[in-house]
């Protein structure tokens, strides 16, 4: 050895030292142990994909072929078979795969004690992450329960009914004894991931966990050392056969179902659309309770919902994206909100499916997912929505965009049945502002908006220090994120400031008919669809100029601009001349008439058009 390495082998030597320690003690506490890691290796491309739920048609536990048949209608997943057997083995009755040979034979397993009730996606995530990742079974579960060293495998079914009811197993390392109705290990050495329907699971104690990852943890019935890693394949390989409809299929990339605009007039668009296309949605980040979650919500549109980015690490997401495509036959792949590995997969993905339609949305023109526009993307990416016309101009003056590929569409607010009934807006009124401690005589300015630097909440407190002297004017800020804490510390120091914080509501239509002025002091923004919906209530809005948001209210004459972002005195300025009741009549009535132009027919159609290609 030189004399030169000595120093860094002792390094080397001093980290394994330390990391073996702190390792052996996690475990002791049943906490997250060691480093993760991923590694690619070579996996040939395998026959169609089978999974078999092998379930008791006798005994205590039978199950009948008529339930079974219901439960699965509601799944998504094509390549299910389900297979009642009675206890000396025999198949009672068979409810075959839709898109699989019948002698295909196969390649994972499910076999609960009865039929779980899980979201329609979970056998399909399941079968996904199985194919990406190389592990012996997925458990998709709220929480696992101790002791599940035992219960991956022990033959007692005790032991293993922390496991079995929610786990999809891989032939090669497990089979079924329907006398029993057990689940036994045909190997040692196995390793088992943990995720739950919101992302990873709890972690149990009294078993061997790894995985200091948010797409972990890892579970083995070995010790698996303080470093590991979880070998990676290609699940495009699974050769997943295309539905028979006659509806175009549109794969819909986001980074997670927030709370926000973008996913407020996504939500609309895609129902508005959902007779026209099969959609189906891949979520790329792991979704932040902070944010809020619209999962539920679109449930009620499409069931196929795969959130890749909790359950997955990033490199065994662009087979996974690959697959859902092929499953669903879809020519076209719309990446409804920016994130980074969208653009990271872009071009890998017009590489691997030539004939995909990509289509991206951006919502700024100054900062952010724009600079990913070079010369290279504009191969994969075959048109662009622009959020506002900054946008368009930028991409097509100063990127050489044609401008045919960058369509500007401006968000919708929300559909008219969603609103509050009109007749009823009054009453509504005076109850939840009752409620909030409002009187009839308070002007109240409302924010709806993640507490994000963009957002600039911050302002909105100092604002509310510049007006102190106004006793009428009070300040309502709803939402969470980022800065919460700290909003709420300003609040807070502000000592008797008519500002309050509410956090995440689903009922921000009704906080808007109980406000009388709405407010964005944003530092960028494309064209937020709460503006839209204050207009469509007949609300005046005060925003800075920034994205559209500052030409509409000009064109419309729907309220009040400040030029820079940042600048309170010209805030300031605008919450007094709002104080007036004959200022704020005259916008509201200018605010209502320029509400259809931003109806979610419009933007559904023209969202149409350029999902399909067409002019």
């Amino acid at each position: 050895m030189r004399l030169a390495e000595l120093p860094h082998r002792l390094a080397a030597a001093v980290r394994r030292f330390t990391g073996a320690r702190a390792y052996r003690r996690s475990l002791a506490r049943g906490e997250p142990a060691g480093t993760l890691g991923y590694v690619f290796t070579p996996w040939p491309a395998p026959d169609p994909p089978l999974v078999e739920l092998r379930l008791r048609a006798d005994g205590e536990t039978a199950v009948a072929r008529a339930e079974a048949a219901e439960w699965r209608r509601r799944q998504t997943l094509a390549e299910l078979r389900v297979v009642g057997m009675t206890g000396d083995g025999r198949e009672a009755w068979r409810i075959e795969a839709d898109r699989v040979e019948p002698d295909t034979a196969a390649a994972w397993f499910a076999a609960p004690g009865g039929l779980p009730e899980v979201v329609a996606a979970h056998l399909e995530s399941c079968l996904l992450v199985s194919a990406a990742e190389v592990v012996d079974a997925v458990v998709l579960r709220e929480r696992v329960e101790p002791p599940l060293a035992t219960a991956i495998g022990d033959a007692e079914p005790a032991h293993g009914e922390g496991l079995r009811p929610w786990a999809l197993y891989r032939c090669d390392a497990y089979r079924w004894e329907p006398s029993s109705d057990t689940v036994r290990p045909t190997r040692a050495g196995r390793l088992v991931k943990l995720v739950d329907t919101t992302g990873v699971a709890d972690l149990p104690r009294d078993a061997t966990v790894w995985g200091r990852s948010r797409r972990g943890p890892y579970l083995a019935d070995h010790d698996l050392g303080p470093d590991a890693r979880v070998a990676l394949r290609d699940a495009a390989l699974l050769g997943r056969r295309p539905a028979a409809e006659p509806r175009p299929a549109v794969l819909v990339t986001v980074p997670f179902l927030a709370r926000g605009g973008a996913e407020q007039t996504l939500h609309a668009t895609m129902a508005a659309l959902a007779r026209r296309f099969r959609f189906s949605i891949a979520t790329l980040a792991p979704h932040r309770a902070a944010l809020g979650d619209r999962r539920p919500d679109f449930l009620e549109i499409t069931d196929r919902i795969v959130c890749l980015g909790d359950l997955v690490h990033p490199d065994a997401m662009l087979g996974m994206l690959l697959a859902l495509l092929d499953a669903e036959g879809a020519r076209i792949l719309y990446n409804a909100n920016g994130t980074t590995l969208f653009y990271d997969f872009a071009a890998r993905l017009k590489a691997a499916r030539p004939g995909l339609r990509i289509v991206d949305h951006l919502y700024d023109h100054r900062i952010g997912y724009i600079d990913r526009y070079t010369p290279g993307l504009e191969a994969a990416v075959d048109a662009c929505v622009a959020e506002n016309r900054p946008i368009a101009e930028v991409l097509v003056e100063e990127r050489g965009w044609p401008a045919d590929r960058v369509p500007v569409i401006w968000p919708c607010g929300r559909p008219e049945e969603a609103l509050p009934p009109e007749a009823g807006r009054d009453r509504l009124r005076a109850s939840l502002r009752h409620e909030l401690g409002f009187t009839d005589r308070d002007v109240v300015l409302l924010t709806a908006a993640r507490l994000h630097p963009q957002k600039r909440p911050l302002d909105l407190v100092a604002l509310a220090g510049r007006v102190r002297d106004l006793e009428e004017i009070h300040l309502l800020l709803v939402g969470g994120g980022d800065l919460e804490a700290e909003v709420d510390a300003a609040i807070a120091a502000g000592g008797g400031l008519r500002i309050r914080r509410l956090g995440f509501r689903r009922d921000i239509p009704d906080l808007i008919v109980a406000a009388d002025v709405g407010c964005l002091v944003s530092e960028h923004e494309g064209l937020p669809v709460f503006m839209l919906e204050c207009l469509q209530l007949g609300r005046p809005f005060l925003g800075t100029r920034v994205g559209d948001l500052g030409a509409v209210l000009d064109e419309t004459g729907a309220g009040l601009v400040v030029d820079r972002p940042g600048d309170l005195e010209a805030l300031e300025a605008a919450v007094r001349r709002l104080a007036d009741p004959a200022t704020r009549a005259v916008l509201a009535e200018r605010a209502l008439a320029a509400a259809p132009r931003f109806s979610v027919a419009a933007c559904a159609d023209a969202t149409a058009r350029v999902l399909l290609g067409g002019p």
